[in-house]
């Protein structure tokens, strides 16, 4: 039998000595600065496209970026609805990991709280009001439908893809003039999310201790939401053109609408599916769970590595 309380315990521990306050990090009156790119080029592809101007690829940037911050908020939406229901499971059994699973629902309830705050400033800021997709409820339900233990293998890929993010564009990428502000607000996006990514290992391995025939179908399961979630990322790509249409004051003629589209959606499969299957620390949990479901995601891979 697992004894995972002190794992989760320290979850705990980790997660009160990394917390930070929303007010504290992004004040309710913000001004966002947008003469600097906010998102590395390395997750939003604007510095090779060839018939935009620099101010117009910044526009672009800023665009991207907002987008970015959205669809954290949007995801998120599932995130909580599955760590309140891993949460609820316990409710009159082990304390402990009841304890820090509610922490993990609270910390992505305002995770989504944070997000909303800087898309808030950033239409207040931006020339235009920006196009962004508004039917997370009916998404995260999708979502939830499929097992627990296929969303928690895609939950630990979206939050360890916000680590690759993190350390290969921001702390690791020198070469870029990035917005101090959302630099810090990805770091300390995080700095929280590690700690999740611990929690969804030890409720996988949970669930795989009482049914380890769950795990062929929960990887299949896996691969659906990722074909799931690049629909939800086209979706915004084609508001995001929108967007970039009326901020720069043109229509772009169907040749550059095809380059745009085709490079964004390089960019924007790469930056949340690839990176993701890529990152080292997930395919270290998933040999942990099962050597399957590394083998698994690695034949997968190559259909999202597109940069």
């Amino acid at each position: 039998m697992l004894n995972q309380t002190p794992e989760y315990q320290s979850c705990i521990q980790s997660s009160e000595r990394v917390s930070w306050r929303l007010d504290e990090l992004l004040p309710k009156d913000t001004v966002l600065d947008f003469s600097h790119r906010f998102l590395s080029d390395a997750l939003t592809g604007t510095e090779d496209i060839p018939f935009l101007s620099a101010e117009e690829r910044l526009m672009l940037n800023h665009i991207r970026s907002n987008s970015y911050a959205h669809l954290f908020l949007f995801l998120e939406e599932y995130a909580v609805a599955l760590a309140a229901q891993r949460a609820g499971l316990e409710l009159h059994g082990n304390g402990t990991h009841m304890r820090a699973l509610l922490r993990f629902t609270e910390e992505e309830l305002k995770h989504q709280q944070l997000f909303a705050r800087f898309t808030g400033a950033f239409a207040k800021g931006f020339k235009v009001a920006p196009a962004l997709l508004d039917n997370q409820v009916e998404v995260a339900r999708a979502i939830m439908s499929k097992s627990n233990l296929g969303v928690l293998i895609f939950n630990l890929h979206m939050e360890l893809m916000t680590q690759q993010h993190y350390q290969e564009t921001v702390r690791g990428n020198k070469d870029e003039t990035l917005d101090p502000l959302f630099c810090n607000l990805l770091k300390h996006h995080w700095l929280e999310e590690a700690q999740h990514t611990r929690l969804d290992f030890l409720e996988a391995q949970k669930i795989l201790a009482q049914a380890p025939e769950a795990l062929d179908a929960a990887l299949t399961e896996y691969a659906e939401l990722l074909q799931a979630l690049r629909g939800t990322l086209n979706a915004q790509l084609a508001l995001d053109l929108q967007t970039l249409e009326k901020a720069v004051g043109r229509t772009f003629t169907p040749a550059e609408r095809q380059q745009l589209s085709e490079s964004q959606e390089r960019s924007y499969v790469w930056g949340f599916i690839g990176m993701g299957m890529k990152a080292p620390l997930f395919l270290s949990r998933l040999r942990a769970l099962s050597p399957l479901a590394e083998q698994r995601v690695l034949e997968l891979a190559p259909t999202y590595y597109c940069a």
